[in-house]
Parts: C-alpha cells; structure tokens; sequence
C-alpha cells in the first residue's frame, strides 16, 4: 500500500466535511438574512458590535474546549461574519 492509497479515503473525508461546512454556512447565512429582515423592520443597523462580541467571546471558549488555535479560529469567525454582513447589506 502506497501513500496515495493510505491518503485517498482521508481526502474523502476532508471532501465530505468542506461539504457539510458549506452547507451549514449557507444556513447560517439564511438565519442572518432572517435577522437582516426582522433589523431592516425596526429601523436597526447590519452591524451589531456587542452580539459579535459575544460571537467571539465564544469562539474563544470553543477554540479552547477543541484545542484549536484561538486566533486561527477567530479569523475563520471573522470571516464567517463578513459573509453574513454582505449578505444583509445586499438584502437591503
């Protein structure tokens, strides 16, 4: 057995989980396009500095429960929050 024979199902994993990532930032981001509306309704801004705060409070905690780098993690988040802005700001 060869390298390319021991790494192919590990890549099939790999594949399968940027799947299911996908999927569940697409959900997330139709939750956000949800609150988008329900902000858009009352007059309120996209941006809301004290829920990313807690968003990022979390992922702290979340980083550390799964040993992962916090940083790292923050950045993806940071991320993740962006596409979800962009996406409010264009529903607008």
């Amino acid at each position: 057995m060869g390298f390319d024979d021991e790494v192919a199902p590990l890549r099939l994993e790999i594949d399968r989980l940027n799947r299911e990532i996908t999927e569940k930032l697409a959900e997330r981001v139709d939750i956000a396009l949800r609150i988008g509306s329900i902000k858009a309704k009352y007059n309120l801004p996209v941006i809301d500095e004290a829920r990313e705060a807690k968003i990022y409070e979390q992922v702290q905690r979340l980083a550390e429960q799964y040993k992962l780098d916090v940083e790292g993690l923050r950045r993806v988040f940071k991320e993740i929050i962006r596409l979800s802005v962009e996406a409010e700001e264009e529903q607008r």
